[in-house]
């Protein structure tokens, strides 16, 4: 048996007061005239889907249902949406984005605040990454992009999850334990003449060991991040917005989950009686869910065909989160508060790819190329009916000719001999091939339809796979720079959405990973100050590094690389000069050069590993300066100059070549020892 605790939930379910009965029909009246609202909206998504599966006729052709699978089998069915769709994703997102943590810009650089924000940022930005890969981002947000191809937006759902599992052996003891309690009162119960305050004593120890063995038999199986793909037709949100665009900024949003009965008895903890009140449905042969009648079989839940919906409804106002079955007049799970941090209270993240000025909804990417698709198959098959009418056959006189004869000639195959009575006459004249319209395949040619569907897909013959000839390097280099033209804006677009999600999941992990679970995470040199979490928020900022998501190619870093290399080379030695000036590395005009000389050329590139490390004569004059810094304001950034009883200064120590060691040892040599912060 698997529990799951989602954030900020209770385990436990109260009796539901007659004011909640109010509150989720007035819930149930927004999620309805949201629905009301998009309901065009969804009946697209679902004749897009049935588009992107090959599952649809084009609109131009006209079939009555008595023809309808007569005509079926004639219509060429090509499914380009879906070979497109499928080459597009792959140049908009490739792999996981590269993301960044840094220090506030506001932050004083040579202040305690922006050294411990910049030791807290690395942590962070490893245990971020780290966090993110293991909950699959980069297969859910594949799906996401998929759901805004082909269902005009896609929907991410990030939540803390706690998943826990009962100990079978712990479990055994638990029951063994309760059947001793239970037979021991009996016993007591049944004779007299046991002393009173003895049998209390007994009956107390024996539920001591059954509260222990109760507070053993649940163990944690996994904790993390959770990001969950939520279609749009399970999901509604405040009408009053102007574009969904601007979904930050709604009141409410709320969510369904479809559960079967013994989901819904196990999560909440309900018995089958509860669930008479619920709504059920069945999906029918084509996925679409289709309510069932009261008296219907639900059985003990093994037909995972059946299903009740689960609303959850997100209030803003007032910073609540319900949840409900549908048709059930109370709360199946105790409202709670979820704690916000930074801009973002909602947990669910809109991405939309071909948005329109004035409209609400996006438009999908099959919306674009439905009508191609169309003219394409309405090509292909009137080339393939022609071809049909054009295939030879022959004609016979009937009158000197019986049907053995006519088959005898139709089965003959090469080499063999076919003899036919034709009365004396000459062959030719009894058979004779028949006229037929001449096929001309320039009529048919669909070069026009497939480019327009590479123009308004922003993919050209090389993204698509479909080059025949080899191109010079200029000319491949003017294709890929034109494909990222086309791609760039659904690049940003999808940069931008993928900054929200890190940074709400940033928050998340700040409210629930301790110290020892980020150590666990990144190693012993994590620094995870125990600081006011809004504070430690408020000092940091979460990138995305631009093109991270992206197909790399080879070719293009490696003449980069080979342009940087001499920048590099030229101005290690100007640095170290400077810095045996005792000059600070933040007024070194020539490490502010490679720093900007690495952002112009490629931001995902860490500069930091490029800059050498202080000489030791020099991190001794800078550890001085900062001394006295410290002494004369030992207030700075909230932190003391020394701890009571602790080392006179914080020790230093060099870079280590480890990602993880790297945290508290970069090359302006950072505290060993986070309490030095603390």
């Amino acid at each position: 048996m698997s529990d799951l605790e989602i954030t900020g939930a209770s385990s436990t379910y109260p009796e539901i007061s007659t004011s909640s009965k109010g509150l989720i029909k007035e819930f149930q009246n927004n999620i309805a005239l949201s629905y009301r609202k998009w309901k065009r909206r969804y009946r697209e998504i679902e004749h897009s889907r049935r588009y992107a599966l090959g599952k649809t006729t084009w609109r131009s052709q006209t079939i009555t249902p008595g023809q309808a699978n007569q005509e079926a089998g004639k219509i060429i069915k090509s499914n380009i949406i879906h070979a497109t769709l499928q080459n597009m994703l792959p140049l908009i997102y490739a792999k996981n984005p590269e993301i960044a943590v840094k220090p506030n810009q506001h932050i004083d650089p040579s202040g305690y605040d922006y050294r411990t924000a910049d030791l807290f940022s690395e942590t962070l930005e490893l245990v971020l990454n780290s966090c993110l890969k293991k909950a699959e981002l980069k297969r859910v947000a594949k799906q996401v992009l998929r759901s805004c191809m082909v269902s005009k937006i896609g929907i991410l759902k990030i939540t803390y999850q706690r998943d826990y599992i009962k100990d079978p052996l712990v479990s055994r003891q638990l029951h063994d334990a309760q059947e001793s309690l239970a037979a021991l009162i009996e016993t007591i119960r049944q004779e007299d003449s046991v002393d009173q305050q003895d049998a209390d004593a007994l009956i107390q120890k024996q539920n001591m060991i059954v509260e222990s063995l109760e507070q053993q038999v649940t163990v944690m199986r996994r904790e993390g991040l959770n990001l969950g793909v939520v279609r749009p037709e399970d999901f509604r949100m405040d009408t009053s917005l102007d574009t969904l665009q601007d979904y930050k900024q709604a009141q409410w949003m709320a969510n369904r989950t479809w559960m079967t009965p013994k989901e819904v008895m196990s999560r909440f903890q309900l018995d089958k009686k509860a669930l008479e009140k619920f709504s059920t449905y069945r999906r029918n042969q084509n996925g679409i869910p289709q309510r069932l009648t009261k008296d219907s079989n639900l059985g003990e839940g093994e037909d995972v065909s059946i299903a009740i919906p689960v609303w959850e409804y997100w209030d803003k106002i007032t910073q609540t989160v319900y949840t409900w079955a549908e048709g059930g007049d109370s709360y199946i799970k105790v409202p709670f508060h979820p704690q916000k941090m930074g801009d973002s209270w909602f947990p669910f993240f809109i991405l939309g790819l071909n948005w329109i000025d004035g409209e609400e909804w996006p438009i999908s990417d099959v919306d674009l190329l439905e009508n191609l698709q169309d003219e394409y198959m309405t090509i292909r098959t009137q080339a393939s009916k022609h071809r049909d009418l054009a295939a030879p056959f022959y004609v016979a006189d009937s009158s000197r000719i019986n049907y053995e004869d006519i088959e005898t000639f139709s089965n003959a195959t090469i080499g063999d001999i076919a003899l036919i009575n034709a009365s004396g006459a000459g062959v030719n004249t009894v058979f004779q091939p028949a006229s037929t319209p001449p096929f001309n395949p320039m009529i048919y040619d669909t070069s026009s339809v497939r480019s327009d569907i590479e123009w308004i897909s922003g993919l050209g013959d090389a993204a698509r796979g479909s080059v025949a000839r080899s191109k010079t390097a200029t000319e491949a280099n003017i294709l890929q720079e034109g494909l990222s033209n086309r791609t760039g804006e659904k690049v940003d677009l999808l940069e931008d959405w993928l900054k929200d999600v890190a940074t709400f999941s940033a928050e998340i992990l700040l409210q629930e990973m301790s110290a020892e679970m980020v150590a666990q995470e990144v190693g012993q040199n994590a620094f995870w100050p125990q600081l006011d979490k809004q504070t430690l928020y408020d000092r940091i900022n979460v990138e995305i590094k631009a093109g991270s998501t992206e197909m790399p190619d080879k070719n293009q870093e490696q003449m980069r690389w080979v342009e940087l290399m001499p920048i590099i080379m030229q101005n290690i030695d100007a640095i170290q000069a400077m810095r045996m000036q005792g000059i600070p590395d933040e007024f070194n005009p020539f490490i502010n050069l490679v720093k900007e000389t690495f952002k112009r050329f490629d931001e995902r590139i860490d500069v930091v590993k490029f800059i050498p490390p202080l000489p030791q004569d020099v991190q001794e004059y800078v550890m001085q300066n900062e001394q006295m810094q410290a002494a004369m304001n030992p207030q700075a950034g909230g932190q003391p100059a020394a701890k009571p009883g602790g080392r006179a200064r914080p020790e230093f120590v060099r870079q280590e070549n480890s990602p993880t060691n790297r945290v508290n040892q970069r090359s302006r040599n950072e505290y060993r020892d986070p309490q030095d912060l603390s």
